[in-house]
């Protein structure tokens, strides 16, 4: 189960929670789905023949590279700095576009957060990037 969660954290599938532990949890299951989903395989959480296969060619040839790390903590308005320029990329990347990518959280950039952030019940719609708002930026971003 290790070499499967290596491999999957590998194509660019994290498991910031619980890492390689060697358990089938949750979070394994839910990087299992994103990755089967991407590859337009049977989405069942499960790591079949297919799901396998396929995850070993892709960790023996391109890698996905992230294009858009996004910053830990939290950032509001007021924000400055690269951290902010991370959250704008991403942001403009999803179709979010808060005009300036300046590393100035103002009011655009809130706006941007809140409708990104509209788009999910489980996300509080405050224009606060947290670490619940990351995770969900992160999914999307593994999705394009």
């Amino acid at each position: 189960m290790r070499e499967i969660q290596r491999d999957l954290i590998s194509a660019g599938f994290s498991l910031p929670q619980f890492g390689a532990d060697g358990m089938f949890g949750s979070e394994t299951e839910r990087a299992v789905m994103r990755f089967q989903k991407r590859y337009n395989l049977a989405v069942d959480g499960l790591v079949g023949p297919q799901t396998l296969g396929t995850l070993k060619e892709v960790n023996n040839g391109d890698r996905p590279v992230n294009e858009f790390p996004l910053p830990r903590g939290v950032l509001q308005n007021g924000d400055e700095g690269n951290s902010v320029k991370q959250v704008q990329r991403a942001l403009k990347r999803l179709g979010y576009d808060p005009e300036y990518i300046d590393g100035k959280y103002g009011s655009l950039t809130e706006d941007a957060v809140k409708r990104f952030q509209s788009m999910y019940q489980e996300l509080a719609n405050d224009g606060i990037y947290g670490p619940n708002t990351k995770r969900f930026m992160e999914m999307e971003l593994e999705d394009l």
